[in-house]
C-alpha cells in the first residue's frame, strides 16, 4: 500500500512492495517511525492473513494501532534495545509478543535505519516465530536454532537492498522525467496538445517501444489526440475507435488503473484488436494507464510495443501511471485556466452589467450587491452587505418572495417577474426581477441570486399605451377592448351571477354630423357620455363601444332591473342637449341581453345584445328591443341568405319574372313591371321580401340590379322582335343603388348594348330615396331623365307623402300602392284617398297606375275615377320570362308606329 503523499515516496514504496521475500520463512515487509510509539507507515498486505487484521488499519496517523497490539511496557524497553543495538551495529534484532484477534503472535523483527526527508525511519521484516506447524496439524519441525535463522534472515535482506538499489537507479530516469514535466511551461495556444506530443515522445524513448499515443474518451468513443512513432520520429493523427466495437477492451480501461498486456493477441482484454488494430501495425504487447481528472476515465495512454516479446516490469507499469498523471495534471490546470477565465470574465460582466445583481446567503443576508444595484436602488454597498432584507426598504418585498411558503419560489428553483419598490429617496420604481436558488453539490441550498433591471419608463409608458389602447380619446370613457376586456373578467369572477348588457345606439346620427359638421356630433357625443355617466354612476360599466354606440354592463341585475334601466337611458337620451348654441334633441335605439337565460358567456351575450339592437333600430329606433329566439332565428336566416346569395348570382339561380301592365280605359297591353325571384336548389322559391333587404345591407343590390336592368331590357327588345309592339319594362331601383356613381352610366351602357329605346324603360323610386336624397342623388336622378327613361314613384301614399317631391324631382308616373285598392269599395276612406290621388296627378300632368287589382269591383271603381294603368292578380300573375311571350299573345296591343 501506499502511504507517503509525494511522488518520490509512492515510488520508493512501489519499488519496496517489489522485493521478493522467501515465502518459506513468511517474512514481512515494514516501514515505520522510530520512536517509541511505533507508528507504521508501511506493512506487507500479507499481514492479513496471519494478523487478522488488514494492513490498512494498522498503517494509520492515529491512535498507533500497531503499537496498541503490544504490552505498553514491552514498547519502550523494545525501543531502548533497538537504540542500543543501532549504536553498535547496522541493523537490529527483537522479539515480542502481538495480541491480535487470532491469538497472541510471537515475532522477530529484523530491520535496519534510513533517512528521508529528514526524517528518522526503521525497515526491514517481521516473521512470525513459534508453534504454528502444530496448529496447521503436521508433524513439527525443529526450529533452527536463532543463529541459522538470523543468518538466513540477513542474507535474505542484503540481497534485497541490493535489487532495490538495481530500481532505484532503473528509476533515476524515469523520476527524472517526471521532474522535467512537472516543471514544463507550455508555450502554445493548444497546451493539450502539446503536453500529449512531449509525455508521447519521452514514454517511446524511455520504455524503448515503437509507438505511444493519448487518446480522449468521448463517450464510446476514443478519439485521438497525438500517436508518435518512435522510428520515424513523427507524429500521427489516426482515426478515432468505436469502442462498441472493442467491449471487453473498453470495460478494462474504465474498471482499471493500468492495462498491461504482454501477450496482446492473446490476453482477453485485448484480443478483440487483433484483426483491426494490433495485426495491421504488428503491436505485440500494449501497456495502457487510464487518464482520470476527478475520479472520470477521460483519456487513456497506450504504450505499444512491436517485434519480439515484452514483459512489462512492475515499475513501468507504475511509471506508465505517473506519465498518465502528469497528462490529468496538464487538463486539470488547463480546466482550471479556463475555469478561471471564465471566472473573471464573469466577474467584469457582472461588475459592469446594466443589470442589478444581488447575492443572498439562504437567510436572506446580502453578501453582494454590483455597482448597478447602487445605481438603481441609491444604496451602496456598504449600506446593504451585511445586513437582512427585511431591513433594506428598497428590497422589503422581497422578503416575503422568499419566506412566504405560498410564493412560486417555494416550490420552484426560480421566480421571475415584477417587482415593485422605493429607492433610498423613497421614490418609487418598477423592476423586472429574477432570482434563482443556487445549491451545493450534496443539494443543500446555500444560496439565493437575484437579477433585476429598472423597467420603471418602460412600465409607465406600458401603461400610457395601455390607456391608449383601452379608453376612448373623445370621451374618455372605456372603448370596446376595454369593455369586452370587463365582460369577459366579470363572467370569470363572478360565474353564475345576472348581468344585463345593454347596447345603446344613438339615432339618424349621420345626419347630424352631416348637417352641422363632425366637430359638432363630437360635442354632442361628449355631453352623452357625462349624461349617462351621471346616470348611473358606480353602478354600472360604460363604454363607447362605437362610432355613436354605448355599451352599459350592470352587475347583479336581473331582466325586469335590465329592462328598467334600458328605458331609463332612453329617457336620459330623450332631453335636449345645448351644444355649439343649439339644442339639439336626439334618441336612441336600445338592445337588452341578459344573462345567464340569453347567455352564460361573454361572446354570446355580446352577440345577442348585438342582435336586439339591430332589431331595434329596423323596427324604426327609439325604442327597447329585449333579446328573443326568434332574433337569433332571424340572424341565422340572414346569414344564410347572404352566403348563398353571392353563390345566386354566379349560379343562375336569380329569376325575372314579369306582371303585365294594362290600359284601364281600352284594356291594351302597355308594358310590365320586372319582379325579381330566386330558385334555391334547396330551399325552392324564395320572395323578393326575404333576400333584398340583405342584398341592400352587403352591397350586393348594385350587382344584381345591374343584372335585372339588362335582363328587362333584353325581354323587351326580344318581345318586340317577335311581334308584341313596344312593351315599356318598369323596374324598381333601391336606394342603396344610388351609392353606386356608375349607376347612370351602367343604365346608359346596357340600354345601348340592348339597343332599347330609353322611353321603353321605367325606373321605379321609393318614397326613402326621395326623403334623403342628397345632391348626388338629385343629379343621379336629372341625368337619368336626361336619357330618356321614365320616372316612377312606387307605392305612393305609404311613407311620407308630400306635394314637394312632385315640384322637386322630374316624376312621371304615380303607382297608388295596393293597400288603398284592395279595401274598394267596402272602404269608404280608401276609395276617397284614391280618388284625390287619380285627380292631382292628373291635374299636375302624371299618370297614374294601380296596384294589386284582383276583383271587377275595383276595377270598375278605377275606371269611373279614369285611372290610367293597372295590374293586378285580375289579369295576370307574375310570369316567368320563359313563358312570357307564349302568355303575352292574349293581350289586345297597341297598333305599332
Amino acid at each position: 500500500m501506499k502511504s507517503h503523499p509525494d511522488a518520490a515516496s509512492r515510488l520508493a514504496a512501489e519499488v519496496v512492495t517489489q522485493l521478493p521475500v522467501p515465502s518459506r520463512l513468511g517474512m514481512m515487509r515494514f516501514e515505520r517511525m522510530n520512536e517509541a510509539n511505533w507508528l507504521l507507515l508501511f506493512l506487507d498486505a500479507s499481514c492479513e492473513k496471519q494478523f487478522g487484521i488488514p494492513a490498512s488499519d494498522l498503517c494509520t496517523l492515529v491512535e498507533t494501532p500497531y503499537a496498541s497490539l503490544m504490552e505498553p511496557e514491552a514498547r519502550y524497553r523494545l525501543h531502548d534495545s533497538i537504540q542500543q543495538q543501532l549504536a553498535v551495529s547496522s541493523h537490529y534484532v527483537v522479539r515480542y509478543t502481538l495480541h491480535t484477534p487470532q491469538g497472541p503472535l510471537n515475532l522477530m523483527e529484523l530491520g535496519e535505519p534510513f533517512k528521508q526527508r529528514g526524517r528518522h525511519l526503521l525497515r526491514g521484516y517481521l516473521m512470525v516465530t513459534g508453534d504454528d506447524e502444530e496448529a496447521s496439524g503436521r508433524p513439527p519441525t525443529p526450529e533452527p536454532p536463532a543463529s541459522i535463522e538470523l543468518l538466513d534472515a540477513l542474507e535474505q535482506f542484503q540481497r534485497s537492498q541490493a535489487e532495490l538499489h538495481q530500481h532505484e537507479l532503473r528509476s533515476l530516469a524515469q523520476q527524472q522525467l517526471i521532474v522535467r514535466l512537472a516543471s514544463q511551461r507550455y508555450q502554445s495556444s493548444n497546451t493539450i496538445r502539446e503536453a500529449a506530443e512531449l509525455i508521447t515522445r519521452s514514454a517511446c524513448e524511455i520504455y524503448g517501444v515503437a509507438r505511444a499515443g493519448i487518446w480522449h474518451i468521448n463517450g464510446d468513443t476514443l478519439e485521438p489526440i497525438t500517436l508518435y512513432l518512435l522510428d520515424q520520429d513523427q507524429y500521427e493523427n489516426p482515426l478515432p475507435i468505436d469502442g462498441r466495437r472493442y467491449p471487453s477492451y473498453f470495460r478494462a480501461l474504465q474498471e482499471s488503473r493500468s492495462l498491461s498486456a504482454h501477450d496482446a493477441e492473446n490476453d482477453p482484454r485485448t484480443r478483440e484488436l487483433r484483426d483491426d488494430y494490433l495485426r495491421p501495425e504488428a503491436i505485440t504487447a500494449i501497456l495502457d494507464a487510464s487518464i482520470r481528472v476527478g475520479g472520470e476515465l477521460v483519456a487513456v495512454l497506450c504504450l505499444e510495443h512491436t517485434g519480439g516479446p515484452r514483459i512489462w516490469q512492475a515499475d513501468e507499469i507504475a511509471f506508465a501511471g505517473e506519465l498518465a498523471d502528469q497528462y490529468a495534471n496538464v487538463l486539470s490546470n488547463q480546466e482550471r485556466r479556463n475555469a478561471t477565465s471564465a471566472l473573471y470574465l464573469f466577474q467584469r460582466a457582472v461588475e459592469q452589467s446594466a443589470s442589478a445583481f444581488i447575492l443572498l446567503n439562504r437567510d436572506g443576508m446580502v453578501e453582494y450587491v454590483n455597482p448597478s444595484f447602487t445605481a438603481i436602488t441609491q444604496y451602496s454597498a456598504d449600506e446593504v452587505q451585511g445586513r437582512q432584507l427585511s431591513e433594506l426598504p428598497a428590497l422589503e418585498n422581497l422578503s416575503d418572495l422568499l419566506f412566504d411558503s405560498t410564493s412560486g419560489l417555494a416550490e420552484q428553483n426560480s421566480w421571475q417577474g415584477e417587482f415593485r419598490s422605493r429607492r433610498k429617496n423613497l421614490e418609487p420604481y418598477w423592476s423586472q426581477f429574477t432570482i434563482s436558488k443556487v445549491h451545493a453539490d450534496d443539494g443543500t441550498l446555500t444560496h439565493y441570486i437575484g437579477i433585476y433591471e429598472d423597467i420603471t419608463e418602460s412600465k409607465q409608458s406600458q401603461q400610457r399605451i395601455e390607456r391608449l389602447a383601452y379608453s376612448d380619446n373623445l370621451t374618455g370613457l372605456g372603448n370596446r377592448y376595454a369593455f369586452i376586456r370587463a365582460l369577459e373578467k366579470r363572467f370569470t369572477s363572478t360565474s353564475g351571477t345576472p348581468t344585463s348588457l345593454l347596447l345603446v345606439d344613438i339615432d339618424n346620427f349621420k345626419r347630424i354630423n352631416d348637417t352641422l359638421g363632425h366637430q359638432t356630433g363630437d360635442k354632442l357625443l361628449v355631453s352623452l357620455a357625462k349624461r349617462l355617466r351621471n346616470s348611473f354612476g358606480v353602478e354600472g360599466t360604460l363604454a363607447r363601444f362605437a362610432s355613436n354606440e354605448f355599451a352599459i354592463l350592470i352587475d347583479d341585475c336581473q331582466s325586469e332591473r335590465g329592462q328598467q334601466i334600458a328605458q331609463q337611458v332612453l329617457m336620459t337620451l330623450d332631453k335636449p342637449l345645448f351644444v355649439d348654441n343649439q339644442l339639439i334633441n336626439v334618441t336612441g335605439s336600445v338592445g337588452l341581453a341578459c344573462s345567464p337565460e340569453h347567455g352564460d358567456d361573454p361572446q354570446t351575450l355580446m352577440k345577442h345584445a348585438g342582435l336586439a339592437l339591430h332589431k331595434a333600430k329596423a323596427n324604426g329606433k327609439h325604442q327597447l328591443q329585449i333579446f328573443t329566439d326568434v332574433l337569433n332565428a332571424e340572424a341565422a336566416h340572414k346569414l344564410f341568405v347572404e352566403n348563398n346569395l353571392r353563390r345566386a348570382l354566379t349560379q343562375n339561380e336569380l329569376e325575372v319574372f314579369y306582371q303585365p301592365k294594362l290600359c284601364l280605359k281600352t284594356g291594351q297591353l302597355l308594358g310590365m313591371e320586372a319582379l325579381l325571384r330566386w330558385q334555391h336548389p334547396e330551399k325552392g322559391m324564395i320572395r323578393p321580401d326575404q333576400f333584398i333587404s340583405v342584398a341592400e345591407e352587403t352591397g350586393l343590390i348594385i350587382p344584381i340590379g345591374k343584372w335585372v336592368v339588362r335582363q328587362a331590357c333584353r325581354m323587351s327588345t326580344q318581345l318586340s322582335a317577335v311581334g308584341l309592339g313596344n312593351l315599356q319594362v318598369a323596374i324598381n331601383l333601391s336606394p342603396k343603388q344610388f351609392s353606386d356613381p356608375d349607376l347612370v352610366g351602367s343604365i346608359a351602357a346596357i340600354l345601348e348594348e340592348e339597343q332599347l329605346s330609353p322611353e321603353l324603360l321605367e325606373l321605379e323610386l321609393t318614397e326613402g330615396l326621395l326623403l334623403e336624397a342628397t345632391e348626388d342623388t338629385r343629379s343621379q336622378l336629372s341625368r337619368l331623365k336626361q336619357l330618356g327613361l321614365t320616372l316612377a314613384m312606387d307605392d305612393f301614399g305609404t311613407g311620407y307623402s308630400s306635394l314637394s317631391y312632385l315640384k322637386k324631382f322630374p316624376i312621371d308616373v304615380i303607382k297608388i300602392d295596393r293597400s288603398f285598392i284592395k279595401d274598394i269599395p267596402e272602404n269608404q276612406d280608401d276609395m276617397e284617398i284614391t280618388s284625390a290621388v287619380i285627380a292631382m296627378a292628373h291635374n299636375l300632368k302624371l299618370k297614374v297606375v294601380a296596384e294589386g287589382i284582383e276583383t271587377p269591383a275595383q276595377l270598375g271603381f278605377l275606371r269611373r275615377q279614369h285611372c290610367d294603368i293597372g295590374q293586378g292578380y285580375l289579369f295576370d300573375r307574375p310570369i316567368a320570362g320563359r313563358d312570357l311571350v307564349e302568355s303575352l299573345k292574349r293581350y289586345p296591343r297597341r297598333p305599332t308606329r
